[in-house]
């Protein structure tokens, strides 16, 4: 039931960004669903526990991470660094499970997936921004010229 709620709370989300944002809030929803549609495929070959290190998802939030570092030095929007820092954190989980082997299972778990809904908040909010931007000026552009 929480799976299925998240789901439909990130569709949604990413619908509305996808439709009404600018540059950065497309992106950063394609990124995401990008990291959705990639985790069956994990799992695939590496099974779901969070005993020991999961090297799927350390690969998966990584290249998240670098694809997110990237928009938010680009983008003419602050929220996109908040989205990096959320990331931030599950390399941390990943990062703290590695050098901690003996971290609980439910700490690393929590760690790795506690910043989804966060994200997936930034994101509306910085899409509603967008779409208040643009109906008080006209125009508000996506990314820096320099």
């Amino acid at each position: 039931m929480r799976t299925l709620v998240f789901l439909l709370f990130l569709g949604a989300i990413c619908a509305y960004a996808l439709y009404r944002g600018g540059g950065p809030e497309r992106w950063v929803a394609c990124i995401i669903i990008g990291m959705v549609v990639l985790d069956p495929a994990v799992h695939i070959v590496t099974p779901l526990e969070y005993a020991k290190l999961d090297p799927g998802h350390l690969v998966i939030d990584l290249a998240a991470w670098i694809a997110f570092l990237a928009i938010a030095l680009r983008a003419n929007r602050l929220w996109p660094l908040c989205v990096v820092s959320l990331q931030t954190i599950a390399l941390v989980a990943h990062t703290a499970k590695l050098l901690d082997v003996t971290i609980h299972p439910k700490a690393y778990m929590i760690m790795q997936i506690g910043s989804s809904y966060p994200l997936l908040i930034v994101l509306l909010a910085g899409t509603f921004y967008h779409q208040k931007r643009l109906k008080s000026i006209g125009t508000d552009m996506s990314w820096r010229s320099s």
